[in-house]
């Protein structure tokens, strides 16, 4: 099958993913076989079906604008003991959590003093890139 095909049935199958709403897809076609994911979608994001997700899932934003700290790896948080909670000072340039990629220890800095308005993630957690970790208020 050439790289043509390929592309075109991909974009296709692309397309039923994000009409019908499936988190996965999988198609064979005699040797060849192509397997499409969604990302998940964080809580804020999932436009009209907050009803659907239950209240403890559910992310509150933060009060004052803040600043997200995201994974800059797809791998797995580990946070650091003690993990921080939110509403919690820190002094200055802190390591928060490693995000563990391949068995490598990815740190995650929170780049500067402030207070924790948030954790959007929880200990052994899948993360993907750019997938906000923490909200600092500065």
């Amino acid at each position: 099958m050439t790289e043509d095909v390929i592309a075109a049935r991909t974009r296709a199958l692309a397309g039923a993913l994000a009409e019908a709403g499936f988190a996965r897809l999988r198609v064979r076609d005699g040797e060849t076989e192509i397997e499409l994911r969604r990302a998940p979608r964080a809580p804020a994001a999932a436009a009209g079906a907050p009803a659907a997700v239950p209240e403890a899932v559910v992310e509150k934003p933060p009060q004052r604008p803040a600043d997200l700290v995201a994974s800059e790896v797809v791998g797995i948080v580990r946070l650091l003991r003690p993990a921080v909670a939110e509403g919690q000072d820190l002094d200055g340039d802190r390591e928060l959590a490693y995000v563990e990629t391949l068995g490598i220890r990815n740190a995650v800095h929170s780049r500067g003093g402030g207070r924790i308005s948030a954790v959007f993630v929880h200990e052994g957690q899948p993360v993907e890139y750019g997938q906000p970790l923490f909200a600092i208020e500065r």
